[in-house]
């Protein structure tokens, strides 16, 4: 009885999920459908709705759903940055004196920052939460991203070490042309604009193509969880 519930409980999420889904798609992409069914079909009259005409507002139901599910998105950050003071409050008191200290300092921004933020309208964005962003995430961003570079270049070195192929060359020259390019010297101006090219042209047909195989994956693997293909890691 137990297993025919179940069932019956995937069925049903599943025909919510799968009619939500392709309402909100359709919505989104031709806004309101206009119908007009016939009264007749092959000689026999259609029972209730023959001859029935009007507007399905898919639109509007598309709203709706969006406006949930950016309000459940809210949700989940809100549930994200209360795990997150936890688990670094549960570090403060049990952790090693480095866990400590890492974890105050998360804490401590965090708090600074939402202070920052709420007095916004009240002080100065140069002296408030723009200098926050300007001169500590930008510059940390800017490491992170020297750091990857270095770390694409020692990759490519032991690539080419173990073996010289085609693709391992041309991965190696075009990390050093985007390297060199970023570079704010003199006389490179064709390897900056080669750079240009490269980041607008190929790494953003390449990122949308990966955000849109992963949005596909996403769907197909929420789909046979759904139907009971596959089962999810809490099982």
């Amino acid at each position: 009885m137990r297993q025919i519930a179940q069932r019956i409980g995937v069925v049903f999420s599943t025909v919510i999920v799968v009619f939500v889904g392709f309402s909100t798609f359709l919505g989104l992409l031709l806004g309101d459908v206009s119908y007009n069914l016939p009264e007749t079909a092959y000689g026999f009259a259609i029972p209730f709705f023959g001859g029935a005409s009007g507007v399905l507002s898919t639109d509007g139901l598309a709203l709706i759903f969006v406006r949930i599910a950016v309000v459940t998105i809210a949700l989940t950050i809100v549930i994200g940055v209360i795990n997150l003071l936890a688990v670094n409050s549960r570090r403060v008191i049990q952790g090693k004196l480095t866990a400590k200290l890492s974890s105050i300092i998360i804490i401590v921004m965090f708090f600074v920052t939402l202070v920052i933020y709420a007095a916004r309208p009240t002080i100065d964005e140069q002296d408030g939460f723009q200098f926050l962003l300007e001169n500590v995430q930008v510059p940390i961003e800017s490491a992170l991203t020297g750091l990857i570079f270095f770390a694409l270049v020692y990759g490519a070195f032991r690539l080419l070490r173990k073996r010289v192929t085609l693709m391992g060359l041309l991965f190696v020259l075009t990390v050093e042309i985007v390297l060199i390019g970023a570079l704010p010297l003199p006389g490179i101006e064709l390897l900056t604009s080669v750079t240009d090219w490269l980041m607008r042209v190929p790494v953003t047909a390449g990122t949308r193509g990966i955000l849109l195989g992963i949005a596909l994956a996403t769907l197909v693997t929420g789909l046979r969880v759904l139907i009971g293909q596959d089962r999810t890691y809490g099982e």
